[in-house]
């Protein structure tokens, strides 16, 4: 086995995961291809309790990547360490090419970030809120007015530019932390919780444009989201973490393949009284469920049949059952969501004192 050492000789602190010479290989040949985002054996250990436990992730470049999971889980914590903001207690993690340790400044200069709790300054208005952002990224004047006025354009803001951001609802600040966020026009941007306290046609706003940042600039986008909606549109690859352990990563295909979710067609017939004798003579693995009421029946057909939906219906016609509505059916990533995570229920210990002990860290780390 071979012991990894942090930056400045520092030892990192041993976890379940043991890497060996061929792990090592391995990484290098991760971190040297395309990928924008890749870690292995990502931790972050606070005392006795582990928020992210030996996390392996790989997010290639140009994705729309969901990252998905019950609260308490260890998302903004995972988060926070990929965008160099937190050292991990152990593992390693490439962002961009770059070591989360060793290149923790440079990460921040090429990456865009949306926390779920952003700070604004009440006294400014947006354009120079997102004006002194930019000169914070030493951004040349005439290009940086240029930036903001597009992204206040984007976001929806350019009509209320010169109002006080303290005047402005939670909606609009996050609007306007979409747009700080996209100033340094960033090749990875991290979102956490975007579309938070935003109405309906401003959360098709953001979907439209992290959709033209990524189609059009190859954006890679981390998406961290509890709108599952929002992630279904959106990503075309995700991981759902649970108690700071990866459950499962791919694409939504991939994971219904793994959480054994069928595919298949919904028939309704209407009820009868040999409605269960009569559906025995189908040669096909089925399901019966009760509709909204009893004169409705629904037969779930599963998928791997060789018929086409035609034969399927012309079989159920000839043991004399009334069809009443036929509808494809898949299942949902909200299903998918709960049948991978379980049932498990956060101690309000385990919840608090991670809540307790993000917050001490973030007031050493921003400050």
């Amino acid at each position: 086995m071979i012991e990894i050492v942090a930056e400045k000789g520092r030892k990192i602190l041993p976890t379940k995961l043991t890497f060996h010479v061929r792990d090592l290989v391995k990484v290098d040949q991760k971190m040297n291809n395309n990928n924008s985002i890749s870690c292995i054996g990502l931790t972050k250990t606070y005392r006795n309790f582990k928020a992210v436990d030996s996390l392996t992730m790989d997010v290639n470049q140009g994705d729309i990547f969901g990252f998905l999971g019950p609260n308490g889980a260890g998302k903004t914590t995972t988060i926070r360490m990929l965008c160099g903001l937190l050292s991990p207690s152990a593992g390693h993690a490439m962002v961009a090419g770059l070591d989360i340790i060793k290149d923790s400044t440079t990460i921040r200069k090429i990456i865009g970030l949306l926390p779920e709790s952003s700070g604004f300054y009440n006294w400014m208005n947006a354009e120079e809120y997102l004006l002194h952002f930019a000169a914070l990224y030493k951004i040349e004047g005439s290009t940086a007015m240029r930036r903001t006025r597009e992204l206040l354009e984007s976001v929806g803001l350019a009509d209320r530019s010169s109002a006080p951001i303290g005047y402005y609802s939670r909606g609009m600040k996050q609007r306007l932390g979409l747009a700080r966020s996209l100033i340094n026009e960033p090749r990875i941007i991290f979102l956490d919780e975007p579309t938070l306290g935003l109405d309906p046609k401003g959360q098709q706003d953001i979907q439209k444009i992290l959709l033209e940042l990524n189609h059009e600039k190859g954006v890679t986008i981390f998406l961290s989201s509890h709108a599952l909606g929002d992630v279904y549109s959106l990503c075309n690859r995700m991981a759902i973490v649970d108690y700071g352990e990866m459950v499962a990563q791919g694409s939504i295909e991939e994971l219904r393949k793994l959480a054994g979710g069928s595919n298949g067609i919904v028939v309704s017939i209407l009820n009868s009284e040999e409605l269960e004798k009569k559906l025995l003579n189908l040669p096909y693995k089925f399901e019966i469920n009760a509709g909204k009421n009893n004169k409705i029946m629904d037969v779930f057909i599963f998928e791997g049949i060789s018929e086409s939906i035609n034969e399927i219906l012309d079989a159920i016609k000839k043991i004399d059952l009334q069809i009443y509505e036929v509808r494809r059916s898949e299942m949902s990533l909200e299903d998918l969501f709960f049948k991978l995570t379980g049932t498990k229920e956060y101690s309000q210990e385990n919840t608090i004192g991670n809540n307790y002990k993000l917050e001490a860290e973030q007031s050493s780390e921003y400050n």
